[in-house]
């Protein structure tokens, strides 16, 4: 079993007394507690109660139903909340993924405009999201109807598979997503680059921002895991 650490600072007072006459000397010093978070394969529950859904733009924290997200037989299917007004899936607690891979597998659909769906990794799960990346890593992006900078053009309700695969030695994920299945499943690869990941802990996510198409455009996760 491989491990990802994380450094908390925890302040223990220690205190040494020393009496006189005239004044008592109090010093402290700092403890540091290191807390570590394993980094093992783990396949997450595909339903609403194992996840956290953020409206991405507001930071609110959207409860489950039949507007925001759901469970149905493919998986969690999320929608957009309004005019480009979208929504990020979120694991519900920190999870390590050094020395691993992550998988998503996923389909979306614009709902007649623009939209982008984005895999990541927030770091903090309130943190808002934008251009550059907030408080995350925002892995490839991928757009319906136009590309947008660097994104990669998607079509309407096919699967996509995406693995972020921990380049050992380095802080670097190779990205890869794929049609068919994932790259190292036969699948044809869509689009393939590096990341720089600069911490061994965080919070796996993906979002289906600026919906043009607002309550139209939606989001289904099939599968979300970590593995070798």
């Amino acid at each position: 079993m491989k491990y990802g650490s994380l450094v908390l600072l925890a302040f223990f007072p220690v205190m040494f007394l020393t009496s006189s006459c005239k004044k008592t000397v109090i010093e402290t010093k700092t403890v540091i507690d290191t807390v570590l978070i394993p980094s093992k394969d783990t396949a997450f529950l595909m339903d609403v109660g194992s996840w956290n859904v953020f409206s991405y733009s507001t930071l609110a924290l959207v409860s489950p139903s039949p507007t925001t997200y759901i469970t149905n037989a493919e998986g969690i299917k999320m929608f957009g909340q309004a005019y480009r007004l979208g929504v990020r899936l979120q694991t519900k607690a920190e999870v390590g993924f050094t020395n691993k891979t992550i998988y998503y597998k996923w389909k979306g659909n614009g709902g007649g405009g623009f939209a982008d769906v984005v895999p990541q990794i927030k770091y903090d799960p309130f943190s808002n999201d934008g251009i550059p990346p907030i408080q995350g890593v925002d892995f490839s992006e991928f757009t319906f109807v136009n590309v947008f900078k660097n994104s990669s053009l998607i079509q309407n309700d096919i699967w996509y598979y995406t693995t972020a695969k921990h380049l050992i030695g380095s802080d670097n994920y190779l990205v890869t997503t794929c049609t068919g299945n994932y790259n190292n499943k036969g699948g044809t690869t869509v689009k393939s680059e590096s990341f720089p990941v600069y911490t061994k802990h965080g919070y796996i996510s993906i979002r289906i921002g600026d919906p043009y198409g607002g309550t139209n455009a939606c989001l289904v996760v099939a599968e979300c895991k970590i593995a070798d």
